[in-house]
């Protein structure tokens, strides 16, 4: 599948194509406007990442004549890349919409500005490419600073957790503990 639901549900994605192209991987957790892929030139082209088209590359694209248009969109879409976001509401005209179908390329659409959804979309795709463990062990948040309790089973681990929660501590989690580890240098616990 392109991607998770982290990346669709903030940023109000819907799909603008037949149901193609779900059987493709993201390969890297990063976004990628190709605007110079669009005008043909391919050297460096980050293939592994969500391709946006947002207002400088769909008015590109509109002032091209019809035939070059369908050329270059489907030269970028026989690069193997994930799938297409059209950001602002924007739409892809039908002689597009059936190059992405023939190439098995999932368009999706957002309403939101190019660098809104670049900036949600980064985001939500690193949590989605990053180490993730399962803890067993309850996980509080003490003054900001998440705490993980574990120990052996009847130890009392329940009972502390409680006792830090009726002192107006968050519990994150418990029992199951899911530790992310974002760029190496911040975990993230669920």
């Amino acid at each position: 599948m392109c991607g998770s639901s982290a990346v669709w549900k903030p940023a109000l994605l819907v799909i603008h194509a037949a149901s193609v192209g779900f059987h493709r991987k993201i390969r890297e957790p990063t976004i990628n406007r190709p605007g110079l892929a669009l005008s043909g030139f391919f050297v460096y082209f980050a293939e592994k990442r969500v391709q946006v088209l947002g207002a400088a590359e769909n008015t590109y694209l509109k002032s091209l004549s019809p035939k070059l248009r369908v050329k270059r969109f489907r030269a970028l879409c026989e690069q193997k890349i994930p799938c297409v976001v059209i950001s602002r509401g924007a739409h892809l005209d039908d002689p597009m919409m059936a190059v992405a179908a023939d190439e098995e390329i999932a368009i999706f659409r957002t309403p939101m500005i190019t660098m809104k959804f670049i900036n949600a979309a980064t985001i939500a795709l690193e949590v989605d490419f990053s180490p993730t463990v399962t803890e067993f062990g309850s996980m509080v948040d003490i003054l900001g600073v998440g705490v993980l309790i574990r120990g052996v089973s009847g130890i009392g681990k329940s009972e502390s957790v409680l006792q830090l929660i009726e002192r107006g501590y968050s519990l994150v989690a418990d029992d199951v503990t899911r530790i992310t580890s974002l760029e190496g240098r911040e975990l993230m616990a669920t």
